[in-house]
């Protein structure tokens, strides 16, 4: 199709929209006030039945529960101390190990630098300065991959160096200084 050809097309669409667009204008101008509402209300009925519809394939039941809890179990028949002793014991068929001595050994698998790289795909320098900075503070290796991996589980906007200093500080101030008190500790923090 040659230039003049699309040109061609595109004016025609154009006017065809307009000259459309036009005579619902005069339809509209030309109807009373209570031809205009039974308009609308017949769009809305319409509407209506559509998200029904949708609402029911989506949800097939109400759910009353006032709390998480209550609306959880309404959920899946179980409380959410149920649910997760379930997939823990599944978890420990599956690995041999708890959730937590799992993560214990990721933690302690990986330096701050090799964990900052599995999440980011690489490390900038001012990471490897972060990381310096941290373990100045005299935090260990352990408690800082559980610090860097809070602050990326919880910052929606990525890794704010002077952020995770603070945090840092914070730890050090609170004793936080064994992995498994940075893993009681984050698990406080999520409580509140």
């Amino acid at each position: 199709m040659s230039k003049d050809e699309k040109r061609f097309k595109k004016s025609y669409y154009l006017a065809k929209h307009r000259q459309k667009n036009e005579e619902h204008s005069k339809e509209v101008n030309e109807m009373t006030i209570e031809e205009w509402r039974g308009k609308l209300e017949e769009k809305a009925k319409k509407g209506a039945k559509k998200n029904k519809k949708r609402y029911k394939k989506i949800n097939s039941k109400v759910i009353y529960g006032t709390t998480a809890e209550e609306r959880f179990k309404e959920n899946h028949g179980v409380t959410i101390e149920e649910w997760n002793a379930k997939k823990e014991e599944e978890f420990i068929t599956k690995t041999g190990m708890s959730y937590d001595e799992w993560y214990i050994k990721q933690v302690n698998s990986l330096t701050p630098i090799d964990y900052l790289e599995n999440c980011n795909g690489a490390v900038s320098q001012d990471d490897v300065e972060l990381v310096k900075d941290l373990q100045k503070l005299g935090l260990n290796d352990g408690v800082i991959n559980v610090l860097l991996d809070y602050m990326n589980i919880v910052s929606k906007i990525g890794f704010i160096h002077s952020l995770v200093r603070e945090m840092g500080e914070s730890w050090l101030k609170k004793n936080v200084l064994t992995i498994e008190s940075a893993i009681a500790f984050v698990r406080e923090e999520w409580k509140s």
